[in-house]
């Protein structure tokens, strides 16, 4: 059997939750993680290379960035709900893609241009490579092999430049970001210790991931200003962007109840898969039901907010009541999920 970039992709897809179960143990699991990680990571250039090969195909262009998000969903997520990630960095990074997803939808639907800027193209190896260090730090801060391995990857990036320089080629933008990052490492590690040198990691993250999203929005005002139920898109934006993802993240870690995190992590991933599901049927000019969108983002807004509302105001005596809005936010959005798959299966099928 021939294997495709696109069953490269699934597999990885399949494999992410298993180094999202490890970052919530110890030491030994933390690295084990990020071993997988890495091995991930390795998949996502491998079929990179594949899909350039095969040549390019409308379900491997929806499936590698939603690949992606789902990747930055069950690593971020758990090291948010340690304490390792702050929550508001968190919330700043996962409204940015909820946003870029709603976007993307509305702009295809207009056959309006969408420019991805090079910095959004570098946004996921950047996070992935940064989590990395994060990880690394918070499992082993002060072993030997730490050091080696921070100074031992830095090789790699100059490596490649030199091997430009010494053939006459011109350096590329991913070699030196590469580097910049890597360095960034050694010496923060050096001279700021362990936890100052992970903020300043979230703080770079959170602020490439924001300003990767402004040629976006730059294109979707230059789309909507001015147009005809544009207002309407606006809040979509707000509620399918802002509001429904900003209080799942926000829901995190609060219940300790069995499972209750792996359920606020599910919505959050499942919204990101809906959200590509989508972007496809906006690419094919298949105008998605909004009005039954609308309706599942405002039931899933009035349960989080139920939720957030009973853990602050009632104690552990509204716990269940909070942990059943939880369970009822996750069977609506796969419940959700499935609906929207069956009723446009001709279309997503169709582009394998």
């Amino acid at each position: 059997m021939r294997i495709t970039a696109n069953m490269v992709t699934m597999t990885r897809i399949v494999l992410m939750p298993i180094p999202g179960y490890l970052l919530y143990g110890g030491a030994d699991s933390l690295l084990a993680a990020l071993a997988l990680i890495i091995v991930l990571g390795l998949t996502d250039w491998l079929d990179g290379i594949m899909a350039r090969r095969e040549g390019p195909s409308t379900f491997g262009g929806l499936l590698d960035p939603m690949a992606d998000k789902i990747f930055i969903a069950v690593v971020y997520l758990p090291l948010t709900e340690r304490g390792v990630i702050p929550l508001t960095a968190a919330v700043c990074i996962f409204v940015r893609e909820f946003v870029v997803t709603s976007l993307r939808t509305s702009l295809a639907l207009r056959d309006a241009p969408m420019r991805t800027s090079k910095l959004a193209k570098y946004k996921t190896g950047i996070q992935m490579t940064a989590v990395g260090y994060v990880i690394l730090f918070t499992a082993a801060p002060d072993a030997w092999y730490t050091w080696a391995i921070i100074i031992g990857v830095l090789g790699i990036p100059l490596g490649l430049m030199i091997a430009r320089l010494a053939r006459g080629e011109k350096q590329g933008p991913r070699s030196s970001t590469l580097l910049a990052l890597m360095g960034m490492a050694v010496v923060s590690r050096w001279r700021l210790g362990v936890d100052l040198s992970i903020l300043l990691y979230v703080l770079v993250v959170t602020g490439i991931t924001l300003v990767s999203g402004f040629s976006y929005l730059a294109d979707a005002w230059s789309a909507l200003k001015g147009k005809r139920g544009s207002g309407k898109e606006l809040c979509r934006f707000a509620l399918d962007g802002v509001l429904v993802p900003g209080a799942f993240v926000l829901l995190l870690g609060l219940y300790k109840g069995f499972g209750m995190s792996a359920l606020v992590i599910l919505v959050v991933t499942l919204e990101l898969a809906v959200g590509g599901l989508t972007n496809l049927l906006a690419s094919k000019h298949v105008v998605p039901r909004f009005r039954w969108m609308a309706a599942k983002s405002t039931a899933q807004l009035a349960l989080a907010f139920a939720a957030l509302a009973a853990w602050h105001f009632g104690g552990p005596s509204l716990a269940r009541f909070g942990e059943a809005c939880i369970a009822a936010s996750f069977a609506l959005t796969a419940a959700y999920v499935v609906y929207a798959f069956y009723r446009h299966r001709r279309s997503y099928l169709g582009s394998f």
